[in-house]
């Protein structure tokens, strides 16, 4: 079963739905606040990387939806995904030099949580795809618990995104 597309179809429906959901709902938020939003770079990142990340589960539901794809595309496919974020979080992190500069006030502790929270699913995400392409290590019960994972993290960056530009 850990292997199987098959039997994970109706969990992969209601994460697509979801992720579908949560990205409109999202858009609907970001669309209020959308000047300052697009005013300074960290909410843009996060806005923009919150969204990705989304469409991503979104995709990765479909992918696993596809009729007869083979389990190591499907692997790849995550992986990609998985590599994409990695790029990003890293790029991100670069660019965050607006909390050193003042430029948004946020305490230590907010910002470990958020590198561990962004670390571990990404961590996930990569172990998830190298599980389905070798088809050890749990599969889709891996890939299961990355998307309950990124749900909860999409919904807290979402969360902090909407909260932060309301003050």
């Amino acid at each position: 079963m850990a292997y199987d597309p098959q039997s994970w179809q109706n969990f992969y429906l209601m994460t697509g739905g979801a992720a579908a959901a949560l990205a409109g709902l999202l858009f609907v938020a970001m669309s209020l606040h959308a000047k300052t939003i697009a005013s300074h770079p960290f909410y843009v990142r996060r806005a923009v990387g919150t969204l990705a990340s989304l469409t991503t589960q979104l995709l990765i539901s479909a992918a696993v939806l596809v009729p007869g794809q083979p389990l190591a595309w499907l692997g790849i496919e995550v992986e990609i995904g998985a590599a994409f974020f990695l790029v990003v979080s890293i790029v991100n992190s670069v660019r965050s030099g607006g909390y050193r500069a003042g430029l948004l006030s946020r305490s230590r502790t907010r910002t470990a949580v958020e590198v561990v929270g962004g670390s571990i699913w990404i961590a996930l995400f990569l172990a998830t795809g190298i599980s389905l392409i070798v088809r050890e290590g749990g599969g889709f019960y891996l890939l299961a618990a990355d998307m309950a994972f990124m749900f909860g993290w999409n919904i807290y960056t979402a969360w902090t995104l909407v909260t932060e530009v309301s003050e």
